[in-house]
């Protein structure tokens, strides 16, 4: 972590990358509900989207599925009832999908797509896992979350409209809705979104920030 990053994480225990902590504080409001959702949230600290609001005793649920990253994440939260972690991928249906990790078993920039590092990273299919997968949906319900949630992250290298996809956004209505931006999948994105009454407010870094007024 570079110095800058250090010290706005000492002053402002902000983990976020580009100051993504700041921007989803201003969009969700004040009177946002408590609940973060994070999917694909690695080891929960470096560039994390959630670890800020469960620094603050928000009710979280972590999401990472590449068995490394997820041994840190459940180690950092081991004494914060108010977080749980889930050691599975979120997609359209459950079942077992291939992680493809790359060389020496990165833990950033796994996933589903490996289409996506293939350009920047000739041997990027160098390795894989096999994991789980479940609805996002699903994990929902089990840890009676409301309806009515406060902020859901994603960051799947790719994979985002198959995390969407897995929940029905007619019934789950995150505040705010935090999505990294890839070529992969874009368009059908931003039209899922759009068709759900979703409005992108701000593009901050490799991310976009929906809100819907329903």
């Amino acid at each position: 972590m570079k110095l800058s990053q250090w010290i706005k994480y000492l002053a402002r225990r902000d983990t976020t990358f580009a100051g993504e902590f700041a921007a989803m504080q201003r969009l969700a409001g004040a009177d946002c509900p408590r609940y973060f959702v994070d999917v694909g949230a690695n080891d929960g600290f470096y560039a994390s989207n959630s670890f800020p609001f469960a620094a603050r005793g928000w009710q979280c649920l972590l999401v990472e599925p590449h068995p490394e990253a997820f041994a840190r994440l459940q180690q950092r939260h081991r004494k914060h009832p108010h977080v749980r972690c889930h050691a599975v991928a979120c997609g359209t249906e459950p079942g077992r999908l291939r992680l493809w990790t790359g060389a020496n078993r990165d833990t950033t920039h796994a996933t589903f797509a490996p289409e996506v590092h293939a350009a920047a990273v000739p041997d990027w299919a160098a390795d894989s896992i096999e994991v789980p997968v479940v609805r996002l949906d699903q994990l929902l319900r089990e840890a009676g979350f409301p309806t009515r949630l406060g902020i859901l992250s994603v960051d799947t290298e790719g994979w985002e409209v198959e995390v969407l996809r897995g929940m029905d956004l007619s019934i789950w209505r995150p505040r705010l809705i935090v999505t990294e931006d890839t070529d992969r999948g874009l368009a059908e994105k931003r039209t899922l979104l759009a068709e759900q009454g979703y409005q992108q407010r701000l593009t901050l870094g490799v991310n976009s920030f929906w809100t819907s007024d329903r």
